[in-house]
């Protein structure tokens, strides 16, 4: 077996959250302010509930394949070669959001706490941390990330709870002016986060209680739509109609806590939130493409391809985009219409069609 490790129901769930919110706390405030104005909130609210199907879709397709991967079980589905082409592509779409996501961790750090350093070695030494922690696998990950999951929801909550003083709420008036249409926009790249828990498809055999998919998806998206929710709503409160236009929102409102003199010089609490989150979440996607990859070639281990693979995801951060206004253009107004249609939504979708289909027909046999 590839993977012997179990991880348990907690686990899972800080893992999923991990792998959605980290790097939506850089620019998931400005993106829906940008389009729903101070209706953002209603954005984050529309985009938690939006995403649900998707996780639905996802924990139905794995109990319909039990002990199986996403990977595994596109053969079983539909068909041996049609299968593995789709898993191919869907380790493409792994592979390229890992990237992106390494270029969002490299060039918040680069951008704000180590200006001058190369983006390249950033990238480097992060991937290879992760590559260290895969190497060790899935229980390692998980054990390391529940260590540091509490320390960063209390590092957001303490500066949620710090900035309180600076917040007028008189901003979020009036409440729907921006329109309904404009709130289902700004709903659409945190429904593309929310919907990056179609991954959970690629561990949710390695649960301890597989049956408790369903339960851990709930948490999940509670955890989930508060720290979007809460993310918007003091980014507006603090900022009103300026956050639009902000690169790092949560970065901003740690600087409007300095400037109150309630503490000094928070910067490193959220440099430590965004660092140990954003390790995580890209140590999360390079294991499952390094199991997946190992699956699709029926190989016996997923080591040998973790250096490989982190050349790859080195190289591909590094040139994915020529500066942050050009990487984060792309996620608000591109990656949603591109990971909605196919590898979140529309292919996961049509796969339980055809599961559903197929199981019937041989039941009624």
């Amino acid at each position: 077996m590839l993977e012997g490790g179990k991880i348990d129901a907690w686990q899972a769930v800080f893992l999923n959250v991990i792998m959605v919110a980290a790097t939506a706390l850089l620019s998931a405030p400005a993106i829906m302010a940008a389009q729903a104005g101070h209706d953002g909130w209603l954005s984050a609210l529309l985009a938690t509930m939006l995403g649900l199907p998707i996780a639905w879709i996802t924990v139905k397709l794995s109990s319909l394949y039990p002990g199986q991967t996403l990977i595994q079980y596109l053969e079983d589905i539909i068909g041996r070669w049609p299968g593995k082409a789709l898993g191919l592509l869907y380790l493409l779409y792994f592979t390229h959001i890992t990237s992106i996501m390494t270029r969002e961790y490299g060039g918040f750090l680069v951008d704000v706490f180590l200006i001058g350093t190369p983006i390249t070695a950033v990238n480097a030494i992060a991937l290879s941390i992760s590559a260290y922690i895969i190497k060790l696998g899935l229980e390692v990950l998980a054990r390391s990330n529940q260590i540091f999951f509490p320390w960063i929801m209390v590092s957001l909550v303490l500066t949620f709870l710090l900035v309180i003083p600076e917040m007028d709420l008189t901003k979020f008036q009036p409440v729907l002016e921006a329109g309904g249409l404009e709130i289902f926009k700004g709903s659409l790249a945190p429904w593309a986060w929310h919907g990056e828990i179609i991954a959970f498809a690629m561990v949710i055999p390695f649960l301890a209680k597989p049956g408790e998919a369903g339960k851990i998806v709930i948490l999940t998206f509670i955890i989930l739509g508060l720290i979007f929710f809460l993310l918007v709503v003091v980014g507006l409160a603090v900022f009103g109609p300026g956050l639009a236009n902000m690169n790092y929102p949560i970065l901003n409102v740690t600087r409007v806590i300095a400037l109150a003199r309630v503490i000094e010089r928070p910067e490193p609490l959220i440099m430590t939130v965004w660092v140990a989150g954003g390790l995580f979440k890209v140590t999360f996607f390079y294991y499952i493409i390094v199991l997946g990859s190992a699956q699709l070639l029926q190989l016996k281990s997923y080591r040998p391809l973790v250096l490989p693979v982190g050349i790859i995801l080195t190289a591909l951060s590094i040139n994915i985009a020529g500066n942050t206004l050009e990487m984060f253009g792309f996620i608000a107004h591109y990656w949603p219409f591109y990971a909605l249609s196919t590898f979140e939504f529309g292919f996961p979708a049509a796969l339980l069609g055809i599961a559903l289909i197929k199981n019937r027909g041989i039941k009624g046999k």
